[in-house]
């Protein structure tokens, strides 16, 4: 059985500045090398969210309206 694990942004992953940190994006780029489900949840725009997580190489799967 496969695990998927979502994570929330705002307030979770992103700093401040409101982009994931290098270190963020080495730990999870990690565990999506070794097999890890990674996704987020956001109400941000696609390009938003993709701006903000410039970085990860999670193949995060996406739908918005």
């Amino acid at each position: 059985m496969k695990i998927l694990f979502v994570s929330d942004l705002d307030g979770t992953l992103l700093r401040s500045d409101e982009k994931t940190s290098e270190y963020t994006n080495a730990v999870i780029n990690q565990l999506v090398e070794k097999g890890m489900n990674f996704s987020y949840a956001t109400a941000r725009s696609f390009h938003t969210s993709h701006k903000a997580t410039k970085g990860l190489n999670a193949k995060i799967p996406l739908n918005y309206l």
